[in-house]
């Protein structure tokens, strides 16, 4: 197997993103990261707020950055719309990475551009920072390069590509940087990023292999892109709320697969269907029965009565030669078995989700983003389930919830709550004391206010019963009512935008 690297996500920065103008979210150990170079706390973070407040944008922006280390194009239907055309995004990820005794502090930024003419999504600008840990953060190198060749007809040989970095006397051996017009070519026709591709990284480990890695920056360099890749690629999983369609539909359940052997890393997303027969790709067939006898022993203690069971009915040839095994998917019960489309959406859910929980639980390497994490889940077995993670898990999970439970099986640090102002959307309860509960705290916070910034404006509900009204007798005069000047001003603008 490859060899080993941990990462973990330590801070997210969000500006000019779907409603969010500004954002940034700090997660457990990003303050014994800067300080003491290593991960101290149990990695949770939930993320709470009204709806619309930007909750589901960070892990839209997370998905977004898995996109980018992975060296894959950014979807373009799913994310152009939220993308500004006229500012475009920035995103800036610090991520803490381990290799062997050596340890890095990365800072990676990205510049998002919609081409509506392509249909593409540009990275316009990288810029990745990285400091090497002695007895403190030092050793700093920057590589910035802003891409030329995007939003250009035909490649232009006057076009400026060079890579600037306040560090060059240091990385002037390092020949890539150096040769940067096929490297940014290639990128922009293929948009994805300039540094995450496979060509950088084997270009970097060739020369470092002929130079027996005497290049101290060459095997900085190498680490922090291939060490950030392998994340991406292996280690790194965002579950969107999309995926609850597909449960809903009662047609399959999306296995969320991730189970290491000693030789091989099996991980991803594999249709489950619930009402029929699916197929499997023979070539991992053997360790899906290994995932599945995995999720039945961590599913005895939520649902004691549940199993998931596997019939194997014939192994099918396609066209292009692939080999699948076709599979019909029960659940049993008490002795009884029946197809897993009976189960409600919850325990669909739960199987859904439970592979990536395990190896959250037992890898440090994992990082586990879930949107909605909640849906459709018993609130007290929820808060049991988190209250487990908090106390063992090795890896690091975040999630969105609308369900409070999680607040008294948490501590408030574990919380970020959204705000209802744009250029702040992300802050952290503060004068919470030792005796409060903390869900009695965040509703008090709600509904009297007392944090940095506004989490819930519940003037809104006086011209959400305006819009009601209207909304219900279009063609009539609302009654008169006797409302504050500040309320009277929201419903007056409220009242133009619905009858304008």
């Amino acid at each position: 197997m490859k060899e080993a690297y941990i990462v973990r996500i330590i801070k997210s920065e969000l500006r000019n993103f779907k409603n969010i103008k500004y954002g940034e979210v700090k997660y457990m150990n990003y303050g014994s990261v800067q300080k003491y170079g290593e991960i101290q706390k149990k990695d949770i973070i939930g993320i709470y707020g009204q709806n619309g407040s930007g909750k589901t944008a960070l892990i839209e922006s997370l998905d977004i950055l898995k996109y980018i280390l992975r060296g894959k194009e950014i979807s373009y239907d799913k994310y152009a719309g939220i993308i500004p055309e006229e500012k475009g995004t920035h995103l800036t990820t610090w991520f803490l990475l381990e290799k062997e005794e050596v340890k890095y502090r990365v800072k990676y930024e990205a510049t998002l551009c919609p081409n509506k003419n392509d249909e593409k999504i540009e990275i316009t600008e990288e810029n990745l920072t990285y400091w090497t840990r002695g007895s403190s953060w030092k050793s700093e190198r920057d590589i910035y390069f802003k891409n030329p060749y995007y939003g250009q007809d035909n490649l232009l040989v006057d076009a400026d590509l060079s890579v600037q970095s306040k560090h060059m006397e240091y990385l002037k051996d390092i020949k890539l940087l150096h040769s940067m017009s096929v490297l940014a070519a290639v990128s922009a026709q293929g948009h994805h990023s300039v540094w995450f591709n496979n060509k950088v990284i084997a270009t970097l480990k060739a020369q470092g292999t002929a130079e027996n890695w005497t290049n101290g920056e060459c095997r900085a360099l190498y680490d922090v892109l291939d060490g950030l890749n392998y994340f991406a690629n292996t280690y790194f999983h965002v579950i969107k709320v999309s995926q609850l369609g597909d449960i809903n539909k009662n047609r399959l359940i999306p296995l969320n697969m991730h189970y290491e052997t000693e030789t091989a890393i099996i991980q991803g997303c594999i249709p489950l269907f619930t009402n029929g027969q699916g197929e499997i790709p023979l070539a991992i067939y053997d360790l899906f029965v290994s995932t599945i006898q995995s999720i039945n022993i961590a599913i005895r203690s939520i649902i004691p009565d549940l199993q998931i069971e596997l019939e194997k009915k014939m192994e099918v040839e396609k066209e292009d030669g692939k080999k699948f095994v076709q599979v019909e998917v029960y659940s049993k019960r008490s002795g009884r078995r029946f197809l897993t489309k009976f189960e409600s959406e919850g325990i669909k859910r739960i199987i859904s989700l439970l592979s990536y929980l395990i190896s959250a639980y037992n890898q440090p390497s994992v990082c586990l983003v879930v949107d909605e994490l909640d849906s459709g889940i018993f609130e007290y077995l929820l808060g049991e389930l988190l209250g487990v993670l908090k106390k063992e898990m090795k890896g690091q999970l975040i999630f969105t919830s609308h369900n409070l439970r999680a607040l008294e099986k948490l501590d408030y640090k574990n919380i970020v709550c959204s705000t209802t102002n744009p250029d702040n959307r992300y802050i952290t309860l503060s004068g919470v004391g030792a005796n409060n509960n903390n869900r009695d705290f965040y509703i008090r916070s709600i509904t009297i206010g007392g944090q940095k910034e506004e989490l819930y404006d519940d003037e809104e509900l006086d011209s959400m019963s305006y819009a009601f009204r209207k909304a219900g007798n279009p063609g009539k005069r609302p009654v008169n009512l006797h409302f504050s000047e500040k309320t009277l001003q929201k419903i007056k603008e409220e009242k133009r935008n619905i009858d304008g």
